[in-house]
C-alpha cells in the first residue's frame, strides 16, 4: 500500500467514524503514520480527500463509464436500468454502507458543498432528461433538476434510515429482499404514480 493509499484508507476510517468536522487533518496524518505535509502533498485539502475517496467508489464500481455509454442512449429503458439495475446507482449504495455513511455525516454537518455528482455528469443528466421529455418520455411541465433530486431522495434516505423504516413494511418480507421491495415499489411509483391504473 501506498502512502497517498494508506492516507486514503485511514482518513475514510475516520470520516465513517467521526464525520468531516470531527476529523482532523492531524489525526490522519497520527493514525496513519505520516507527516501531514505528506497528506497536503497528495491532497490539497481535507474536502480534496473527502472528495477523491468519494470518486475512488465510482471507479471501483466502473459507474461512471456506464453512465457515459447510456447517456447518448436512444432507449429510455436503459437510462433506469442505470440507477436501479444490477449494475447501477442502486447497487452502488447497497454494496457501499460506507459511502453512504459519508454521505449521512456530510447531510448531518452540511460543511461544505459535495459538488455530487461532479459537472459534467449534472449536465450530461439534465441534458438526458430533457431529449426524454421532448421525445413524451417524461413530463415537459416538470423542472429536469427535480427527477435527479427526487431519486437521488429516495434511494439515499432508504440506505441511510432502512433500519428504522423496514418495520413499516410487515414481517413477512425476508431481510434479503428489503430493500427490492421498498425500491421497486418506490420506483415505480416515481415512473408511474400512486394512483390505480384505472384513474391514471
Amino acid at each position: 500500500m501506498t502512502g497517498r493509499e494508506k492516507i486514503l484508507k485511514v482518513a475514510e476510517d475516520l470520516f465513517v467514524e467521526k464525520g468531516f468536522i470531527g476529523t482532523s487533518m492531524n489525526e490522519i496524518a497520527e493514525r496513519a503514520g505520516v507527516a501531514k505535509s505528506l497528506i497536503y502533498h497528495h491532497f490539497d485539502s481535507k474536502k480534496a480527500l473527502w472528495l477523491e475517496m468519494i470518486r475512488n467508489y465510482h471507479d471501483k464500481s466502473g459507474l461512471l463509464e456506464t453512465f457515459y455509454d447510456t447517456i447518448p442512449d436512444g432507449d429510455p429503458d436503459n437510462f433506469v436500468e442505470l440507477l436501479t439495475g444490477r449494475n447501477g446507482f442502486v447497487e452502488l449504495l447497497r454494496n457501499n454502507p460506507r459511502m453512504v455513511r459519508l454521505f449521512s455525516w456530510l447531510n448531518l454537518e452540511q460543511e461544505f458543498e459535495p459538488e455530487y455528482p461532479e459537472d459534467e455528469i449534472k449536465r450530461k443528466t439534465l441534458e438526458r432528461i430533457r431529449e426524454l421529455q421532448r421525445d413524451g418520455f417524461v413530463r415537459s411541465d416538470i423542472e429536469p433538476g427535480i427527477i435527479p433530486i427526487i431519486f437521488l431522495s429516495i434511494v439515499m434516505h432508504w440506505f441511510s434510515a432502512r433500519w428504522s423504516l423496514a418495520g413499516w413494511m410487515g414481517t413477512g418480507i425476508p431481510e434479503e429482499d428489503v430493500d427490492d421491495a421498498y425500491l421497486g415499489v418506490a420506483i415505480d411509483i416515481l415512473l408511474r404514480g400512486i394512483e390505480p391504473d384505472a384513474k391514471a
